[in-house]
């Protein structure tokens, strides 16, 4: 089988398209196993589903749905769902092509389920006529185009012609009609689809359709057709496919305009609802010193998985301040200034030992706070993964590790004072810490020093030195950390943290 995607049965003037290693490498899976399935849908774009560029939309035989995650799952794809949006009979499964870097959406479908794309309410009970059409064409097996215009039609209908949908988007200024995609597809069909022979599929696999409704829901797609057309189109197919739909039409349509209210408020909150994975999500560290690249590497990984999964980023190393941090820190300097005042406004020695005694003991006290903190930024970013999402950490403690997020105050107060009091704090901090498991996969970028003191311009040279130093004269075998050159190129080192963070997640 030849690598290249060929396009001219259905597209003469579209040039062959190189597919992803992937893609080829699942279509040649399916095809070695033998399995009954075809890429069902938005065919006149093909190439773009062999490129990556789309979701690849496989109608997959009941029957060999056991073998086809199995095939899947041995490819390193993994199963991701958005919250409260499952359908059955369909599934989303997601890999990584390595060459590319890139992500692979497959959009398993089982059973042909339309309509509106909250609800998905109504199944077209004709998917072995669907799949016994299809044939070998390029790299994936394609339905016959009569059957898949069909399909289109019904598809189209059901997502653009409902009167809730029309006054949606006439209410947002907008026109409830097929995408441009979707109109050159329409445009496709006309050219390569005989009517004739579409009708008498409608009668044969469709008869609760019928041709005369199928000819009305192809002339309401026309661009010259009146909304009363389009919409009495719509309620007369859903009518007719109210044998096969998981809810009555009035309950589908309360579905439907819950979900776009609900849709548009968690735009205007906390965003678009993004895929978690099935087997439960995973917390990544990366860590290293100043100039080691940190920053550039969460940014290059977080743009790569946002775009399809649940993400957060969290700084462990500069947790953020609760509330309790706000108000100590604050009193702690109101005692520091006050004292400070008494002692030069009475010059005796009871004053000089408190502002003293305040001095030192005030930045123990910060370091709780902000081991406190850190506690409480892993535990909520632990909950957010064990609910499918993706926590990236900017830093992390570990054991080896003896001036970066690590317990301080037993090493600073060596010389210092030794009293119930400071052992008390070194206790509680050494306790916030030991709660902080390992995540699971913890990432050291590790650069020269000096490679990194000409890179971090903006800070003092022995800091950047110092902190870099540690972090490079740490053996670091043995302690399940993964360590990566960060001398390389951003690129190169952005292409061996996704293959790591995939390794975790397959």
């Amino acid at each position: 089988m030849s690598g290249v995607v060929a396009t001219e049965e259905l597209h003469p003037f579209q040039p062959p398209v190189q597919p992803l290693e992937l893609i080829a490498r699942v279509a040649s899976d399916l095809e070695e196993a033998g399995l009954r399935y075809c890429h069902w849908k938005s065919n006149a774009a093909i190439d773009r589903s062999a490129t990556g560029d789309n979701d690849l939309d496989l109608l997959v035989h009941r029957g060999d749905v056991r073998s086809f995650t199995e095939l899947l799952s041995r490819l390193g794809f993994v199963r991701a769902s958005k919250p409260g949006s499952s359908i059955p009979g369909i599934e989303s499964f997601y890999g990584y092509d390595v060459a590319s870097g890139r992500l692979v959406h497959v959009h398993a479908h089982y059973q042909l389920v339309l309509g509106d794309d909250r609800t998905k309410n109504y199944r077209l009970p004709i998917e072995d006529a669907y799949l016994d059409s299809a044939s070998r064409r390029g790299l994936f097996a394609l339905p016959s185009a009569e059957l898949e215009y069909v399909v289109f039609v019904i598809r189209m209908i059901l997502k653009y012609c409902t009167w809730d949908e029309i006054a949606w988007r006439a209410a947002r200024g907008r026109r409830a009609a097929p995408s441009r995609t979707e109109s050159h597809e329409l445009a496709d069909f006309a050219r390569r689809v005989d009517d004739v022979r579409a009708a008498s599929v409608v009668e044969e696999h469709l008869p609760f359709v019928g041709a005369e409704l199928f000819a009305e829901c192809v002339a309401a797609l026309e661009p010259d057709a009146s909304i009363g057309r389009r919409i009495r189109a719509a309620s007369r197919l859903e009518q007719s496919l109210q044998p096969h739909a998981r809810y009555s039409r009035r309950a589908d349509r309360i579905r439907r305009i819950r979900g776009r209210l609900a849709v548009a408020a968690e735009r205007r909150t906390t965003g678009p609802r993004r895929n978690r994975l099935a087997g439960g999500g995973a917390m990544v560290g990366i860590t290293g010193g100043d100039g080691s690249g940190k920053s550039t590497a969460l940014a290059a990984l977080g743009h790569w998985l946002e775009a399809e999964f649940d993400v957060r980023l969290v700084h462990l190393g500069k947790p953020r301040w609760s509330a309790t941090t706000v108000v100590v820190r604050t009193g702690l300097k109101a005692v520091a200034v006050g004292a400070e005042g008494i002692a030069r406004s009475i010059r005796v020695t009871p004053t000089r030992r408190l502002a003293s005694a305040v001095e030192t003991y005030r930045p123990l006290l910060w370091l709780v706070c902000t081991a406190r903190d850190r506690q409480n930024a892993y535990r909520d970013a632990r909950r957010y993964a064990s609910g499918g999402g993706l926590v990236l950490c900017d830093r992390y403690p570990h054991p080896r590790l003896r001036s970066m997020e690590a317990p301080l105050i037993a090493s600073r107060t060596s010389d210092g004072p030794d009293n119930r009091f400071v052992r008390a704090l070194i206790a509680l901090e050494e306790r916030y810490h030991r709660s902080i498991a390992s995540p699971d996969l913890l990432v050291v970028l590790r650069v020269d020093p000096e490679i990194a003191v000409q890179r971090k311009t903006e800070e003092r040279p022995e800091t950047v030195r110092a902190r870099g130093a540690e972090v490079w004269n740490i053996d670091w075998r043995g302690s399940r950390a993964h360590v990566v050159d960060a001398s390389q190129s951003e690129d190169a080192v952005a292409r061996e943290l996704k293959a790591l963070v995939w390794s975790v997640l397959a």
